[in-house]
């Protein structure tokens, strides 16, 4: 049995209680930023956090927690940082690393994404979170052969994990391979009824297609409708639907509220000006029309020329 000198034994006396009471007041710090945040009062959470990280920079729950408060807030360059250095204390955590990964997507740098979970993969390539945020970041590259097979490998490692399923569906949706598509949602619906968004989108592609899915987009939408009655991305796509099976009077009413909330969007101009063209309101459709000319003249105006030594990815050497 090893024996220690009484200095020693001294030392760690007095250490350890140290160390206890930092780590204590980490996660009373934290405690109290969560009940903060429940009570609606982010700015003073996020003070607390960045005082007491302040008083600890080497705590990486600190700096998680920190981090998670920021992303959540979609201030992603700070949330960045954060999340960084809790990786740095704490390396094998895949929570901090994965994180920093969506920080990073959310502040759209996809390609650091790409190449920062490409040199942590065999740490954390067997999550299936690591290849939900490779895929979101090859995704919104628009590589989407890519983010299929990140997708899928999500799913396969996680068959419950319904926003990989969804994002899997969303490439086949953009690859023409409506049919796969269709079906995930379909079963996204059905699996998770209350979710709005996986009933919008499944209207949305089943408009699209047109036809005889057209009353089962109908019903999607309504049912989004029903879910998220005030939210103006759910009320465009509903009044979409209702344009493709000319329900125009079910239209008008979502668009102009869309309209109001924002009034620079060029699309929503676009279908305003067909719904009042169609219910003869031909004074109403010329206006929008104009709208919708000038806001398309706007975003011309706006869009960098791309040249042609550049356009389809090609660069000279």
């Amino acid at each position: 049995m090893a024996k220690y000198s009484a200095p020693l034994v001294l030392l760690l006396s007095l250490l350890l209680p140290v160390l206890s009471s930092a780590e204590t007041a980490d996660q009373t710090a934290i405690a109290k930023s969560a009940a903060l945040i429940r009570a609606g009062k982010v700015q003073q959470a996020e003070t607390m956090l960045r005082s007491a990280s302040a008083a600890n920079p080497n705590s990486a729950p600190l700096h998680g927690a920190l981090g998670e408060l920021l992303l959540k807030e979609h201030n992603y360059e700070e949330s960045v940082q954060e999340f960084g250095l809790a990786a740095q204390q704490d390396p094998n955590s895949g929570e901090y690393n994965l994180l920093l990964s969506e920080a990073l997507i959310g502040w759209k740098h996809y390609g650091v994404a790409v190449d920062f979970l490409n040199a942590v993969r065999s740490k954390f390539g067997n999550e299936p979170q690591f290849h939900y945020d490779l895929g979101l970041a090859y995704y919104n590259m628009n590589k989407l052969n890519e983010a299929q097979k990140e997708f899928q490998e999500s799913v396969h490692l996680a068959p419950t994990f319904d926003r990989a399923e969804f994002m899997l569906a969303a490439c086949f949706a953009s690859t023409g391979e409506t049919g796969k598509a269709i079906e995930i949602f379909r079963k996204l619906t059905r699996e998770h009824p209350k979710t709005a968004v996986y009933w919008v989108v499944l209207g949305q592609v089943l408009g699209k297609t047109g036809g005889s899915n057209g009353p089962e987009a109908v019903r999607a939408v309504r049912k989004a409708l029903v879910l998220t009655p005030d939210d103006p991305h759910t009320q465009f796509v509903a009044a979409t639907v209702f344009v493709q099976t000319e329900d125009f009077a079910s239209a008008r009413p979502l668009l102009e509220h869309v309209e109001k909330v924002s009034p620079d969007v060029l699309e929503v101009h676009v279908q305003l000006a067909r719904v009042y063209a169609r219910m003869g309101q031909r004074e109403l459709a010329r206006k929008e029309t104009l709208i919708a000319n000038q806001l398309q003249k706007q975003r011309t105006a706006e869009t960098p020329m791309v040249p042609a030594d550049q356009q389809n990815g090609s660069q000279q050497p």
